[in-house]
């Protein structure tokens, strides 16, 4: 009890006829003075920091809201004249614990102890009427005193929530205890009836059968389930997003399947007991619940590794297990790496504990609105949340590292990404297409922009660079249609092609350089009209602001050195420029010049594609003021004849004047005024630069290094000459030139081969050379063997690509091997070479290369040895670095060195079956996939050690075999499939054992229900009981799999569509493994079922069109459905008891078999005959199984309209007797149908029956076929014959239209009309004999016998 009471200034009491207005006063204790009979509404209202109030005794009443919010009052004395107390008077009282009414009190309005969640004790003797939620969540309330005339039926959602009450009492003394409010209802103790009352209204959020609570009705943040629940029923709290944490209580025993699934938001469940039963998913999709209390109040947290900082060292309790696993269910984990999320809530919280999100990890997952990354986040990979399409919120964690390539890509409703600042680089495609993405912001330590990397982001309205970016990737910002304004710094030195192209950029400045930006940076930038480039920039690269139809101010630097091609073309900025004159020393535009150009003097740089296609320019002379020409300046110049240029210019840069098919001369101007000009200096040539100057003569290349490619080709006047100083020429750089030889086996141009098309058998190249061109001998494939000679620095790209006929390469001296230089070079069986460096796929797909020696190589580049199927051997001891797909496809290779290795790349030995062990570097690191599918891999050996070892996602994935990791002297082993949960292997040897068997998706660590991978060799680990159906079906290169004899269990069609299953079928016709019989779909006549056989899985004979009866040795064999599914011509089943059964057709479905047998045979009937839907009159209404040659089932009695109408693979049909008609289109479109037979019986045949059946030859009826539907045989083109029996009376319209093969038709006597075009066109039927009285309408026999009238009937 609070004391030291003090009066209140009267000042703080404002007092109108004796009720209280309000309270203005801060003191924890109050005096209402003596004078008010009435607390008026509102009065106390959030007087927080109010302890205690002395009400007057003269008070009569407390009005709405009187003590609302007051959270700290504790104490409380109504005086004995009060009757009435409002609503919400006492309202979110917080500290309030006890209460007591006089007896005067008779009603007490809504809400008025609302939330008074330390209420202990409410005595209410005089109530007699309360209103809605008067304690509703008191959830401590224990004890409540009551009158007996308190209203039941008033007694409705007052005490919702009030799960502790247990002690009741009455005014005169009658005291109740119950042990809790289920007990009141379920037990058999006698209450009276307004206690009984009371203990539903506390119950009233849950509905209750029993003692089991079956649906809880509301969405409260904090639950707590009463005493006396024994178990939560199915689905009681399914989806309550709201809920935060849930107490259990003590007489909980079960918990139902999905019993909290989709509670989104639960954290915390707290548990009274520990032998609680929870059904498989019961907190499925609660990926937020991170702390399970137990009863001792020992708290542990749910995490994505084994165990937290919090719970090492102890043992997980089974409870706590059971939960973890079902949290994390939807996870699949791989040690800390998350490898996919399986589960679809709209938020999801990754586990605590996971530092890599795997790619594609949450790729596609539409339900997805919220994401939750924990802080020990460092790497999302590629892809992890591609498509997720309602992925609106996802924060950062400081200290992630990488985000991996398109991994936010097509995210359209995501609406910011604020990237932390230890991200350095921002990977291609990773927010392409976000829509909706508002706001980005690049951490300060990002140096690049990958490529595509906010492509189509249309509501991105800003975007700062930050100081450290330095690289900005192709189409980075492209379609950023929300842009305003971009700045790019001095310290950008790359922008890539079309970066910010068709975006809504207004202004543009620019720092960097502009050498190494690609082109169309901002083109067709619709609102563009401001650029400024800076001092810094010295080159304008191609089409840099090309179509930007507002573009009116552009700002040029004085230190600008050249200006790419068409830089400003269709702006109004170029078009108002002054033509044939230049702006600031740049020359724009020449295409309007005629004649004999001489470019004014003072212009320094000529602009690319300056006088683009210009026909009517002869001759150009440059002023010495020239600095440079742009690319393509002179491109396509067809009438001009020479060029004169300025000393200073000695390269030709690309393109400059290809195309220009009258040019025979260019020239440099005179050393002094007057003097002749003189040849150029040349010192660089690039790509293209004189292609097609037919005329051209004169080039020197004395000092020229480098030549580009088809710099001169098509040249067919230029003899190169010599060039003693050149070092690199492109593919087909001297193409068609004088000098170029068209027969002689070599072509040199200076130290540098260029051609040995011409070449065969052994070829030793001269000394002196330097350098092979690329693609020099490329498709040669009559040289054998090449020897290189000493001094050879260099070979080309592609140089000697598909040599198919090349055995052997000698290069005596190290050099340099471009890209693709020895591709498919398949006869290719060593190779020894001392190299510099070697460029990608050197040796790619040279399928008979068996041994590889690299002497100096430190990188072994991308797919290097992709598809050397045969190579065994590779030998490169100074390899640090193996790139991407290098070895992927080497299928024999078992021997090579990876102890220097610090890296290989993604799919490096993808598919190296052969590889059986490996060792590793303790620092290596693996990217993704690095040994993917190694089906033989059984161990991954650390000579010293493991700390430095990464690993990325599926680094092992699909090497199935891999059974032990060793380090020095420690060994560890799987032995079985739950062995990569042991808690006794150090976390890397974990990762490697998950990653290596990723590929399979496990339940339960022994139930295989999916496999992932597209590997040659599969081994399924032990341990694993059950193989569900279809798990390995069309894994159409799978040839080898072994299955443990711990497997019990194979699914339908596990292995169907495998190679495997392909090759066993041709060792014996039954496909048996461990006494399971998956497969017997190919044997013939009578299958015979061995003894030993305990399950025929489903759809085991299923289309075994050549099997007609089975014979059972065994009683004991378990028939999985479908097992015998289409086996249409089954007739017969023999049982071990001697017993047998005859199918007869499609009465079988009803018909009861008089054997001990009579289940299995029902089902072989329900099988066989399972492609046929009949309706109650057995007409066939639907027809499945794709079958070709089909015999329909006894006892069909029609084919119906449409049934086999457009079928594609139907070639033979065979009918039954008790077909007797066929539909409307029942055989329409079937355009390989070439057989009918048995059709003897059918009296009809509908309209358009076989119309369009082109390959149909004939159909059989017999003499009972009475009617033929319009159209019936329309366009059966190949249809030679038809009989049509006494009794047909009409031939109807167009019934064998256009039967160009129809030879001869009978026409009975019975015969009384020829319809319309009935046989029109068909080309080679005689005119038959007309019966007397026969009606023939127009053009009936059209066309017939006329061959050349086809072409008429077709159009």
């Amino acid at each position: 009890m609070l004391t030291n009471i003090q009066n209140n200034p009267p000042d703080y009491f404002q007092i109108e006829d004796g009720i209280l207005k309000s309270y203005t006063g801060r003191e924890e204790v109050a005096a209402v003075p003596g004078e008010v009979h009435t607390i008026g509404e509102g009065a106390f209202k959030g007087c927080v920091s109010l302890k205690k109030v002395i009400l007057p005794s003269g008070l009569l009443k407390i009005l709405d809201g009187a003590f609302k919010g007051c959270r700290k009052l504790q104490e409380v004395l109504i005086p004995a004249g009060v009757s009435y107390i409002g609503s919400y008077a006492f309202h979110r009282c917080h500290e309030l614990k006890n209460i007591s009414l006089p007896a005067s009190v008779k009603e007490l309005g809504d809400c008025v102890f609302l939330y008074c969640d330390s209420l202990t004790c409410a005595k209410i003797p005089g109530v007699e009427r309360l209103g809605k939620q008067v304690f509703v969540n008191d959830v401590l309330l224990r004890e409540l005193e009551i009158s007996p005339n308190l209203r039941e039926e008033g007694i409705c959602d007052v005490f919702t929530g009030c799960i502790r009450i247990t002690d009741f009492s009455f005014p005169d003394g009658q005291r109740i205890v119950i042990p809790n409010a289920v007990e009141a209802l379920a037990g058999d103790r006698k209450i009276p009836p307004v206690v009984r009352a009371v203990a539903v209204d506390i119950l009233r959020m849950m509905e209750l059968d029993g003692r089991c609570l079956i649906k809880f009705q509301t969405n409260l943040k904090h639950v707590e389930i009463p005493e006396g629940i024994e178990k939560i029923g199915k689905s009681s709290f399914f989806d309550k997003r709201g809920i935060i944490s849930v107490r259990f209580p003590a007489s909980l025993k079960e918990i139902g399947s999905r019993g909290f699934r989709n509670c989104i938001s639960l954290e915390k469940v707290i548990f009274q007991g520990d032998q609680v039963r929870i059904h498989e998913d019961a907190f499925k999709n609660c990926s937020s619940l991170k702390e399970v209390v137990m009863p001792d109040n020992s708290a542990y947290q749910i995490e994505g590794i084994s165990g937290s900082s919090e719970t090492v060292g102890r043992r997980l309790p089974d409870l706590v297990q059971t939960v973890r696993k079902q949290v994390l269910g939807n996870f699949r984990l791989s040690g800390t790496m998350l490898l996919e999320y399986l589960g679809s809530e709209s938020r999801v919280v990754v586990p605590d504990g996971v530092t890599f999100i795997a790619e594609e990890a949450f790729a596609r997952n539409e339900a997805i609105e919220r994401v939750i990354l924990p802080a020990s986040l460092l790497e999302i990979g590629a892809g992890a949340f591609r498509g997720c399409l309602l992925l609106q919120t996802i924060e950062f964690p400081e200290h992630i590292r990488r985000i991996g390539a398109g991994a936010f890509e097509n995210c359209v409703k995501l609406l910011r990404a604020l990237l932390p600042d230890g991200l350095a680089f921002v990977e291609d495609k990773v927010f392409k297409h976000c829509r909706e993405l508002k706001e980005v912001v690049l951490g300060k330590s990002v140096r690049a922009v990958g490529e595509q990397a906010f492509y189509g982001c249309f509501s991105l309205k800003e975007i700062l660079m930050p100081e450290n970016l330095t690289s900005v990737g192709i189409m980075a910002f492209y379609q950023c249609r929300g842009l305003k304004e971009v700045y790019l710094h001095q310290g950008i030195g790359y922008v890539g092609h079309l970066a910010f192209a068709l975006s809504g950029v207004k202004k543009v400045r620019m720092g960097g350089s502009g050498k190494d930006y690609g082109s169309d940076i901002f083109s067709e930038c619709p609102r563009l009209w401001r650029v400024i480039l800076e001092e810094g920039v010295c080159h304008i690269p191609d089409k840099f602001a090309h179509g930007c139809r507002a573009l009116r101010q552009v700002i040029l630097p004085a230190a600008l050195e050249s200006v790419g091609r068409d830089v400003l073309e269709h702006t109004p900025f170029l078009e108002g420029l002054p033509k044939g004159e230049s702006t600031e020393g740049i020359f724009f535009d020449g295409r309007h010049l005629k004649g004999e150009v001489f470019v004014p003097d003072g212009t320094r740089i000529i602009a690319g594609s300056a006088f683009y296609g210009n026909r009517e320019i002869t001759a150009i002379h440059f002023p010495d003021s020239v600095i440079s020409i742009g690319p393509a300046a002179l491109k396509g110049c067809s009438g001009l004849r020479y060029a004169v240029l300025p000393g200073g210019i000695r390269t030709a840069e690309a393109e400059v004047f290809s195309g220009c098919v009258s040019l025979e001369r260019v020239e440099r101007r005179g050393d002094f005024e007057g003097a002749a000009p003189a040849p150029v200096l040349w010192i660089n040539i690039k790509e293209r630069a004189f292609r097609r100057c037919r005329k051209l003569r004169g080039i020197l290349l004395h000092e020229v290094q480098g030549i580009g490619k088809e710099a001169f080709w098509g040249c067919t006047s230029f003899a190169p000459g010599e060039a003693k100083m050149l070092r690199q020429v492109g593919e087909g750089a001297f193409e068609g030139t004088v000098e170029l030889p068209e027969e002689s086996s070599l072509g040199m141009i200076g130290s540098i081969l260029v051609s040995g098309q011409h070449c065969s058998g052994e070829v030793r190249l001269p000394d002196g050379l330097t350098a092979i061109a690329p693609f020099a001998f490329s498709g040669n494939n009559n040289i054998t063997k090449v020897l290189l000679p000493e001094g050879l620095c260099g070979i080309g790209e592609g140089a000697f690509w598909g040599c198919g006929a090349l055995m052997e390469v000698a290069a005596p001296s190290p050099c340099m091997i471009g890209a693709r230089a020895f591709e498919k070079c398949i006869s290719l069986t060593k190779i020894h070479v001392h190299a510099a460096g070697v460029g990608a796929a050197a040796f790619a797909f040279c399928r008979s290369l068996e041994e590889a020696e690299l002497t100096g190589v430190k990188v072994l580049a991308h797919r290097l040895f992709e598809g050397c199927s045969r190579l065994e051997r590779c030998i490169c001891r100074q390899g640090e670095v193996i790139g991407s797909y290098c070895f992927s496809g080497c299928h024999k290779l078992n021997g090579v060195d990876l102890c220097r290795v610090e890296e290989i790349g993604s799919y490096a030995f993808q598919n190296c079956d052969a590889l059986e062990k490996i060792s590793l570097n303790e620092n290596v690191v693996l990217m993704p996939h690095a040994f993917e599918d190694c089906g033989r891999l059984g161990t991954v050996e650390f000579e010293e050690g493991f700390d430095g070892f990464g690993s990325y996602e599926y680094a092992f994935s699909g090497c199935t075999a891999l059974h032990s990791v060793i380090c020095g002297d420690a060994v560890w082993d799987m032995h079985v499939y739950g062995d990569i949960l042991s808690e006794d292997i150090p976390e890397t040897v974990r990762l490697i054992f998950h990653s290596a068997l990723s590929c399979f998706v496990v339940e339960k660590e022994e139930i295989l229900c999916g496999y992932r991978g597209l590997g040659r060799i599969v081994r399924i680990p032990e341990g694993i009981r059950r193989i569900e159906a279809e798990v390995f079906r069309d894994v159409l290169m799978l040839e080898e799999i072994r299955i443990p004899e711990t497997v019990e269990y194979i699914g339908a069609r596990a292995f169907h569509g495998t190679a495997w299953i392909e090759k066993q079928r041709g060792i014996s016709p039954l496909v048996v493994v461990d006494h399971m019989l998956l497969d017997g779909s190919g044997c013939k006549g009578e299958v015979v079922i061995p003894e030993d056989i305990r399950l025929i899985c489903g759809w085991a004979f299923a289309g075994g069109k050549d099997i007609e009866s089975i014979r059972f040795l065994t009683d004991q064999v378990r028939v999985e459905a479908y097992a015998f599914r289409n086996c249409i011509y089954l007739r017969k089943m023999f049982f071990r008891d001697g017993s047998s059964v005859i199918f007869q057709g499609i009465s079988d479905r009803e018909r009861e078999f008089p054997t001990a047998f009579s289940a299995l045979a029902k089902q072989a009937v329900m099988d066989s005959l399972n492609c046929f839907k009949t309706n109650e009159k057995y007409e066939l209404v639907e027809c499945t199984g794709n079958i070709s040659e089909l015999p329909v089932a006894d006892g069909i009695t029609a084919i119906g309209d449409h049934v086999f109408q457009d079928g594609n693979l139907l070639t033979q049909i065979i009918l039954p007797h008790s077909v007797t008609s066929i539909g409307n289109n029942a055989f329409a479109g079937c355009k390989w149908l070439k057989i009918v037979k048995g059709a003897d019986c059918v009296k009809a045949i509908g309209i358009r029956g076989f119309s369009g059946c082109g390959v149909l030859e004939s159909v059989e009826l017999g003499k009972d076929f009475r009617v033929m539907g319009m159209r019936a045989f329309e366009n059966c083109t190949s249809l030679r014959e038809i009989y049509l029996p006494e009794g047909v009376t009409e031939i109807p319209e167009r019934a064998f239209f256009c039967c160009h093969s129809l030879r001869e038709v009978y026409l009975p006597s019975t015969v009384k009309r020829i319809g319309k075009e009935a046989f029109a066109f068909c080309t080679s039927l005689q005119m038959p004999m007309i019966p007397e009285g026969i009606s023939v309408e127009e053009r009936a026999f059209y066309g017939i016998g006329q061959c050349g009238e086809e072409e008429d009937a077709v159009s």
